[in-house]
Formats: C-alpha cells, sequence, structure tokens
C-alpha cells in the first residue's frame, strides 16, 4: 500500500509540473554545421612524380557561414601536399596535389582531411599510392603478348585476341592459334624501349569445320593487331591497345568476343573483382573461384570494370581493366598441370559484345596492372578520373519469340529484349533480308536484371509479323539492334517454316 501512494504521488507531482510547463521544453534548433569531401578518394603516383588533384570540398548546412580550416594529415615521409593547410569559405572548394620524392615510402597511406571551425570538426579520408619504380620487360612470342614483371614475383601472363560467331560456332580465328599449337602467322612487329606491336592473322581454332585437321591449320579472315605501352604515371602499368579488322565479306552476328581473352597460370586462382552497388568508392571487394571448364557458369556484376587472377596464397596476380567493355566478365579453370608450361590455366575475359560485318573493325583499349591487386586498384581509380572512354561496344540482345526451326502462321509476334551501355535507338525486323518493319522498343522486362543487375526493366521489344506476306516455306527472321552510338547488332538469325 504504501508503494503504490509513493507512485501516486510521484504522478500528482509530475501532473502539477506539467500544468505549470514544467515537464516539457522546446529543444534549441540544430546549429549551422558542414561538411567536408574529397573526390576522388584515392591518388596515386610513382616516386619522383606528382599526383593528380584531389578536390577537398566544404558543404555548409543550416545556414553554416563561417569559414573553415583543412589540414591534411597522415602523409608518409617524403610526401608533400600543396597546399599543406588552406582556409575554405561554405560551399568552396581546393584542388590539392601530392608531391611524392625519390625517397618517399612506397604504399597505400590512408589521409585524413580534417576540416575545423571553431568547436566544430569533421574528417574525409582518402588513399594515397605511392608507387615503386621498376624494371619491367616486355617480350613476345608468336603473336601472343607475355607480361612479365623482373622481380620474378610474376610469372608469364598470356592476353590474346579472339573472335566468334553468333549463328556458326567453327568461325572462331585466335591470336594464339589452333587447339593443335600451331602459333597463328605474325605479319608485322615493332619493339621500342617502352612498347611492342604484333599483328597477326589468327588461325581458326577448330580447323576440321574448314577442310584443315591435326596438320593443316586454317587461316581466319580476321587480323588481330596489339600494342602493349608502359604507362609511365604508374609502376607495373601498361596501356594495351587492340584492334580487330574482319577483312572478309560475310557476316559474323552478334555475340560475345576475347577483347581480350586472359589467361595465367594455374595457381593464380582467386577471381577479385567489384561487385556490389557503389563502384568507384573502395567499397569491399569480392573473391571467388572460376567454374571448371564446361560446366555451366554465371557472369558476375562488375560496375568498376575489372577483375584480377591473383595467387591462392598471396595478393599477386595480373589485373585487367577495360574501361568500354559490359560489366560482366566470364571465365573458367581448365585442369592440367601447374606452371608457366602446363596446360593447367584460369582464364578470363570482358564481356565484349560486336557484330563482325564486312570489312568491319573493333578497336579499343584496356590496362594491365601486375603485381598486388590492391596496388592495381588504386592505379585504375586514377585512370577513371582522367580518360575518356568511347563507346566501341554493340547493343546485347536476343530474340525470345518465335523459336528457332518453328513452324508459324497468322500473326506471329517477334519479341525479346536488348541492353546497351548507352542507349537502343532502333530495333527493326527483318525477313529473309528484306526489312518487315520496325518493332515497338521500351516493353516492360524486369526479369532481365536477375541476370543484368545494371539493366534497367523497360528493355522489352516486339514486332507482330504477319506471315501470310509471306511465301509457305522456309524463311530466316533477322532483328538488328541500333544503339544511339551508332553500333549495330546483327542478332542470331532465326530459321522458321511458313505454313497458312
Amino acid at each position: 500500500m504504501l508503494q503504490i501512494t509513493k507512485l501516486a504521488c510521484t504522478l500528482s507531482a509530475l501532473a502539477v509540473l506539467a500544468s505549470c510547463g514544467g515537464g516539457t521544453s522546446t529543444p534549441p534548433p540544430p546549429r549551422p554545421d558542414f561538411s567536408v569531401s574529397a573526390s576522388p578518394v584515392s591518388a596515386s603516383a610513382v616516386l619522383g612524380n606528382v599526383t593528380s588533384p584531389v578536390t577537398i570540398s566544404v558543404a555548409p548546412e543550416r545556414g553554416f557561414n563561417n569559414s573553415v580550416n583543412v589540414t591534411l594529415q597522415g602523409l608518409p615521409q617524403g610526401v608533400d601536399s600543396t597546399p599543406s593547410s588552406f582556409s575554405l569559405n561554405p560551399g568552396a572548394s581546393q584542388s590539392v596535389t601530392f608531391s611524392v620524392s625519390a625517397s618517399a615510402a612506397v604504399g597505400m597511406f590512408p589521409v585524413t582531411v580534417l576540416a575545423t571551425s571553431g568547436s566544430l570538426s569533421h574528417s574525409a579520408f582518402l588513399t594515397l599510392n605511392t608507387e615503386p619504380i621498376v624494371t619491367v620487360r616486355t617480350s613476345q612470342s608468336g603473336s601472343i603478348l607475355y607480361l612479365e614483371s623482373s622481380a620474378g614475383a610474376d610469372a608469364g601472363r598470356e592476353v590474346q585476341l579472339a573472335q566468334f560467331d553468333g549463328d556458326n560456332p567453327a568461325w572462331n580465328p585466335t591470336q594464339a592459334g589452333d587447339i593443335y599449337n600451331h602459333g597463328s602467322p605474325l605479319l608485322a612487329q615493332t619493339v621500342t624501349s617502352d612498347s611492342i606491336y604484333v599483328k597477326a592473322q589468327g588461325y581458326h581454332f577448330s580447323p576440321e569445320p574448314w577442310g584443315g585437321g591435326p596438320d593443316q591449320p586454317v587461316l581466319g579472315d580476321t587480323y588481330s593487331e596489339m600494342t602493349l605501352t608502359a604507362v609511365r604515371d604508374h609502376a607495373f602499368t601498361f596501356k594495351l591497345h587492340m584492334k580487330v579488322t574482319h577483312f572478309g565479306t560475310d557476316l559474323h552476328t552478334n555475340t560475345v568476343h576475347d577483347f581480350p581473352a586472359v589467361y595465367c597460370n594455374l595457381e593464380y586462382g582467386r577471381f577479385v573483382t567489384y561487385t556490389g552497388t557503389a563502384p568507384w568508392t573502395a567499397d569491399e571487394l569480392s573473391f571467388s573461384a572460376m567454374t571448371q571448364l564446361g560446366l555451366p557458369s554465371t557472369r558476375p556484376y562488375t560496375p568498376e570494370h575489372w577483375g584480377a587472377l591473383v595467387k591462392d596464397d598471396n595478393d599477386f596476380g595480373l589485373t585487367v581493366f577495360e574501361p568500354a567493355s559490359a560489366f560482366y566478365p566470364g571465365g573458367f579453370v581448365a585442369p592440367g598441370d601447374p606452371g608457366p608450361t602446363g596446360f593447367g590455366t584460369n582464364y578470363f575475359a570482358p564481356m565484349a559484345v560486336y557484330t563482325f560485318g564486312p570489312n568491319s573493325v573493333l578497336e579499343g583499349d584496356a590496362y594491365l596492372v601486375a603485381g598486388d591487386y590492391k596496388h592495381a586498384r588504386q592505379v585504375i581509380y586514377d585512370l577513371h578520373n582522367h580518360i575518356a572512354v568511347a563507346d566501341i561496344m554493340a547493343p546485347l540482345a536476343v530474340v525470345e519469340e518465335p523459336l528457332a526451326n518453328s513452324l508459324i502462321s497468322g500473326k506471329v509476334d517477334v519479341s525479346g529484349w536488348a541492353l546497351d551501355d548507352t542507349a537502343v535507338s532502333n530495333v527493326d525486323v527483318y525477313v529473309d533480308g528484306a526489312l518487315a518493319g520496325n518493332a515497338t522498343y521500351g516493353g516492360s522486362r524486369p526479369d532481365v536484371g536477375n541476370d543484368f543487375p545494371h539493366a534497367s526493366a523497360a528493355i522489352g521489344y516486339g514486332f507482330l509479323l504477319d506471315t501470310s506476306q509471306y511465301g509457305n516455306g522456309a524463311h530466316t527472321i533477322e532483328v538488328r539492334v541500333l544503339d544511339s552510338s551508332g553500333h549495330l547488332a546483327i542478332l542470331q538469325h532465326v530459321p522458321v517454316t511458313i505454313q497458312n
């Protein structure tokens, strides 16, 4: 009874205080404040050089209008910033560069951007990557390019080009040569102090469909050219310029090509890449192993456009950055003996989509970085911020209806989906090489996002084909997809039989 009485008294006292205004109070309004940011979030330079600029910005919040003092903390010995400290008004920015002396420490260092104004203090963070001066040897073997570090930490890496046909799997000119180890003819080569150029006419990987065999390689109708040049601003880094010229007069329908294919020794079995949804923010990476050759596999979403094959017991290997490729590399592991001469290998290739018509040319760049994948990512971030990227790929698209070799009549829906790294501008349907009409593009296809997370839902197309306009018998349906950059994808042909 005593406890109840005490509780009642307490509640009565609180009620009295509330009625007198003592139980509640209006909190003071939030005080003016600011935030500070750094862009990009990393900077790199070889010893004896200066980094690209990093922009430090101050943004006001809730009417903040005071000056902000900025200092940089955590710089390693031998590195100076220009300027080393400065003041910013709200809404202003300052470019900062880092001078890396020839005797500076090598590594990746966290740098704190400390911003203060009176009692207010906020920080932003970036990574400073100082790179060694190294001697890297490039060499050639036939029509294949190899990259090998003089330190001996990395064995040779094969990087090559190969072409495919959406209709004819036998068409496969391969820069390295055929399945019987016949090296493709090397037509030209030029070696300078910091670059190597090769031109080859690839053999078909399997010669039998073309009348060849184990002792008779068969030439394809493409030239593969590569120029590998040292990137002087970054250690262990090379720019690979690639050019494929189809000098034939025939058509090879839209599909994915090796542009380039990357082969590493079997012991380089960890595939490292970024598969998240916040690219270019130094977000957490993904690690996986390649699927056994011949087994079904999926293509990961890689919005930073790079992947690395590294050793199982350390972080060293080969990283490849192809800024113009699609986001979904493929790969496999092939069993066999390890080592530089063993058959065992890990392979991956960016998703390069293209249609090779008469006299068509596919040309673009990739970047190769040997060594630690963490260093490579910092290099790639710097490249991403400073290189211009052209659209070189054709749209990725499929025909889902009608099915190949089906019997059709009346009015038939020709449908599927198409996506592009810029935009799809037109979808046309042809029958036996003649235009039948323009498809409607933009239908809802959210299911495609299960395999291609970056795709919008409005990528479906459809066209109602009136088969009565054609005679009974065998016909071929062809869908052509054009993007806003003028790249044309001619999709795999669909043979049908009309019976009305």
